[in-house]
């Protein structure tokens, strides 16, 4: 079995502007293991979101290669490929993104209803993650019942109802406090260790970094380290 959870081969990104191309990403080449937590990291507007955009297929490089699961991505179709990203990629944002009409519970569950399953068979998989995050009293709650460090716990757990082989997080404790952060950081170990979890972080925070298992520092378009 391929130990590589992701692989990308030259990856470039390009936007076409009024003036003339942007280059945002120019020969991205990486390969990260299942289980690795890697933090990737540089200047703002270097392209780190975008990096983590097309890892995450919510959006297509303008031309290499990506491997996802030992899936070959280039290849597939729209649909073919919103089936993958809903079945193998969890997404965690700054903003937490949580539909407020629901509930704690009926957000976690969401990802796993649109992939088709029953509300029935991911409910007790649901109360199981957000008891995993110290949640299990707090799911009947709507997001504006919740403090901003739970409604980013509620977000990472949503992130892996479909039992995602990996997780992407863009710059995931930007919204929150220190102390919030702390415990935040301290949350994504534990579950990447405990369940065998791949994340790959985007981040600004350089001591979230220093405790990722590798840090790729992203600087003109390309990773320099």
């Amino acid at each position: 079995m391929n130990e590589n959870v992701l692989e990308a081969r030259e990856i470039y990104k390009s936007y076409p502007t009024a003036d003339g191309q942007i280059d945002v990403l120019l020969g991205i080449n990486l390969a990260i293991k299942r289980g690795e937590i890697v933090a990737v990291v540089g200047p703002s507007g270097v392209g780190k979101s975008t990096l983590l955009h097309i890892l995450g297929i919510l959006d297509r490089p303008t031309r290499g290669q990506l491997r996802i699961d030992s899936t070959q991505v280039s290849s597939l179709s729209d649909d073919q490929l919103a089936k993958l990203r809903n079945s193998t990629v969890g997404f965690v944002f700054q903003f937490h993104y949580l539909l407020p009409e629901l509930s704690a519970l009926e957000n976690v569950m969401m990802p796993g209803m649109i992939a088709g399953k029953k509300a029935e068979e991911l409910i007790e998989p649901a109360r199981e993650l957000l008891g995993r995050v110290g949640l299990a009293e707090r799911e009947s709650h709507r997001p504006n019942q919740l403090s901003a460090g739970e409604q980013q716990r509620v977000a990472i757990v949503r992130a892996l109802i479909n039992n995602s082989k990996v997780v992407l997080a863009d710059e995931p404790s930007g919204n929150l406090d220190f102390t919030n952060s702390q415990t935040l950081h301290a949350l994504l170990w534990e579950l990447s260790r405990t369940l065998e979890k791949t994340f790959v972080i985007a981040t600004h925070n350089l001591e979230l970094a220093r405790k990722a298992d590798r840090v790729l520092e992203l600087r003109n378009g390309k990773i320099v380290n």
